[in-house]
């Protein structure tokens, strides 16, 4: 960033700190793009990095009057952007990790207080991956989890050998918990990525 526009950043501070809105939308029309364009890299989603943007400059305005313009306010909007993704990504490996979890007990229902949209976000995910099983290990797996059905019942329904269901379930979780690592693992990577792009812009 050129001394000009650091200057130029500085006076736009402190007339956002005395509630200038029209300075606040300069700031806005300044970094909006810039940082709509730094979430998306990570969050692979228009619409979340939209409301990141909204959510980073709604807080921007309303610390207004803790900016400091000594400081850079360049590095302060990135570094809560950088804060906003790795939230983000946080819980999304978190939920991965329920989903695991949620796997290994085998069962779909949850005892523990979470918010209905949130479960129902974790039940899609998962359908979306048993969907990617063999017809015959989908329909097991269906049976074991989902109906509860033993082993033994589920061999005797589908005129199948105890064996094969077992293996055929082993399988199925194998498949999903692998998917499940990769996603965790895509994230961690995302986040050191993050962290390098973040050192670019001095955070």
């Amino acid at each position: 960033m050129d001394d000009g526009l650091i200057n130029d950043d500085k006076l736009l501070v402190i007339r956002i700190r005395n509630d200038s809105q029209d300075a606040f939308k300069l700031l806005y029309d300044r970094y909006n793009k810039k940082i709509y364009y730094f979430s998306l890299r990570y969050l692979q989603n228009m619409e979340e990095a939209k409301e990141l943007v909204q959510s980073v400059f709604i807080n921007v305005w309303e610390h207004r009057k803790s900016l400091d313009e000594t400081m850079s306010v360049k590095s302060y909007i990135f570094r809560s952007t950088v804060n906003y993704i790795y939230n983000y990504l946080k819980r999304k490996a978190i939920r991965a990790r329920f989903v695991e979890l949620e796997l290994q007990k085998g069962e779909l229902q949850s005892n523990q207080t979470y918010d209905q949209i949130f479960f129902n976000d974790l039940e899609r995910s998962i359908n979306s991956i048993i969907e990617t099983l063999p017809a015959q290990q989908q329909k097991i797996f269906q049976l074991s989890r989902f109906e509860g059905l033993s082993h033994e019942e589920i061999a005797k329904k589908l005129d199948l050998s105890t064996r094969t269901v077992e293996n055929q379930v082993y399988r199925a979780l194998k498949i999903i918990k692998r998917n499940l690592k990769g996603e965790i693992l895509s994230l961690i990577l995302l986040l050191g990525q993050m962290l390098f792009f973040s050192d670019l812009f001095n955070l």
